[in-house]
């Protein structure tokens, strides 16, 4: 398996893009860049099954709608974050004018999906509330897609929509659980072993 991480728009997202050893392909959160996504697809020569995102803040999914469209390919997310979603547009024009992004339908939604297996992948689904009411982290084998729930610069945010700061809490404490030599692979900022992002919230805490 190979990840391929691409940083795009204004606030610097991360995509991630997996690759299988049979040419399949999964898209991660990718961001707000289509056509970015699609070159790296390209250049590995990889077909990509399904979009899933860790949570629906339009920097993580502006890119959804026109990439299902040109893969045909499904998209998941946590129903709870089916009104964050919806109004993506509206939060989007308060921070950051300009065109509207297409809101893509949620064809797969992850609630108490605790496991997805897609196109080869193995994929453990972990509930992270806090950042978002539907905020969820992946593990692929020894990788963890975090999203925003744990940043290099700190935990997600939770003054925007949505935010509860007990439930991220309870998030940070189940990622505590995991073993520490995941490679952990956030929304923003660099990938890193999970115990040492998880030793930084501490340092960035005191």
């Amino acid at each position: 398996m190979k990840v391929e991480t691409f940083t795009n728009g204004i606030y610097r997202e991360n995509a991630y893009i997996v690759g299988g050893d049979g040419g399949d392909g999964l898209i991660i959160d990718p961001g707000s860049d289509a056509d970015g996504i699609a070159d790296i697809l390209e250049q590995n020569s990889w077909a990509p099954a399904a979009i899933i995102c860790t949570h629906a803040h339009f920097d993580h999914v502006g890119a959804v709608a026109p990439l299902m469209a040109t893969y045909d390919i499904p998209f998941y997310l946590h129903r709870a974050d089916a009104a964050l979603l919806k109004r993506m547009n509206l939060y989007k024009m308060v921070i950051d004018p300009g065109d509207a992004l297409k809101v893509p339908e949620i064809t797969h939604d992850l609630t108490g999906v605790a496991e997805l297996a897609i196109a080869g992948f193995d994929i453990e689904v972990l509930p992270t509330p806090g950042h978002t009411p539907g905020g969820v982290c992946f593990r692929i084998g020894g990788e963890l897609f975090t999203g925003d729930t744990v940043l290099p610069a700190g935990v997600g945010r939770i003054d925007l929509p949505g935010g509860d700061g007990e439930a991220l809490e309870a998030s940070v404490a189940m990622l505590n659980t995991l073993p520490r030599d995941l490679t952990a692979h956030p929304g923003h900022g660099a990938s890193m072993a999970l115990g040492d992002l998880l030793d930084n919230l501490q340092e960035v805490a005191s």
